[in-house]
């Protein structure tokens, strides 16, 4: 599931801070599988590392403008 920009801009700092380190522990899940040899969807791992990036951009933005909700 690919989260949008303006899903994560409408959650808390909490919630986004939570489903960022969920997302990190499933990569790290998922990179593990990817050396064994037991991952059947390798395209979790782009959507993964994607979603990470959009919500580090959010925070990133966020954090130089001031704002915090």
């Amino acid at each position: 599931m690919s989260l949008s920009a303006k899903e994560i801009r409408e959650m808390s700092p909490e919630d986004r801070v939570k489903l960022l380190g969920e997302l990190r522990m499933e990569l790290l899940k998922l990179r593990t599988q990817a050396r064994v040899g037991t991952l059947t969807n390798t395209a979790r791992i782009r959507i993964v590392r994607k979603n990470i990036a959009r919500i580090l951009t959010v925070l990133n933005e966020e954090r130089k403008r001031g704002v915090s909700k």
